[in-house]
Formats: structure tokens, C-alpha cells, sequence
């Protein structure tokens, strides 16, 4: 296990994909090692001020950057060069957002700095997995 933990986190804004447009959602990245398969997305609709938390694997968002991934109520596809497109929910009530493919790179990059890809089983601690189930339950 890894000796010292840390936590690595990022705001920036990802694009609500809407019928006539789209709508800033300002969102904070955080990945903790003592969870390191896990990356916590905060959003929040500028106009509802109503945050909502997502719980997303660290090596589905890094794979969702290159090919198609997910399924259920998380799917990553990228879309263009800079961009890759997120869709939360159920297919009835999905949303979708825009993220800035460099700003998703940069924070990884950060993510990998803290704790190696392939190293995570050195650093998880199952109790703090078990407690954000049972928060979000």
C-alpha cells in the first residue's frame, strides 16, 4: 500500500448538450488514493444550483478518451479532437455532455502522477469504498 495518500482534483466546465443548444456545468474532478480506481465528477447546472455527484472508473474514463465505453448509466465516446462526448442516466432521462479532451488528459496525467496505472491494488483501502456506497445509497 502506498504510504502517504493524497488527493488530486480539477474544476472545469463541461457542455449540457440541449434541444436548442448547450448549457455550462461547472464540475469538480477529484480522485483520492485511497480509492484510486475511482474519479468523483461534481456537477452543477449553472442555473439550477443543484449539484449531483458521479462515481466513474478511472480506466474507463482513460479508455472512454480513445474508443467507445460503458454501459448502463455511463458511456464515453470521443467524438472529435478535442472533444469527448459523457452520457449519464438512463436512456429515458440521459443526459449529455461535452468534455474538453486536453483538460480530461491533463487531469489523468495528475491521477497517474499520484498513483501508476497498474498500481492500484497497492493503494485501494476497501473500507473507503464501502463508506462512499453506503453515502450514496
Amino acid at each position: 500500500m502506498g504510504t502517504r495518500h493524497t488527493r488530486v482534483s480539477a474544476e472545469t466546465v463541461f457542455e449540457l448538450v440541449e434541444p436548442d443548444g448547450t448549457a455550462p456545468v461547472d464540475v469538480e474532478l477529484t480522485y483520492d488514493t485511497r480509492d484510486p480506481h475511482s474519479i468523483a465528477m461534481k456537477l452543477e447546472i449553472r442555473a439550477s444550483r443543484q449539484p449531483s455527484v458521479w462515481v466513474v472508473s478511472r480506466s474507463m474514463l482513460a479508455e472512454g478518451l480513445l474508443v467507445p465505453t460503458g454501459l448502463g448509466n455511463v458511456q464515453i465516446t470521443p467524438a472529435t479532437p478535442e472533444f469527448v462526448l459523457l452520457r449519464l442516466g438512463a436512456e429515458d432521462e440521459q443526459a449529455s455532455l461535452w468534455m474538453s479532451l486536453p483538460e480530461i488528459e491533463e487531469f489523468l496525467e495528475s491521477t497517474y502522477d499520484a498513483v501508476p496505472m497498474g498500481e492500484e491494488d497497492q493503494w485501494w483501502e476497501v473500507d473507503v469504498t464501502v463508506e462512499q456506497i453506503l453515502r450514496a445509497a
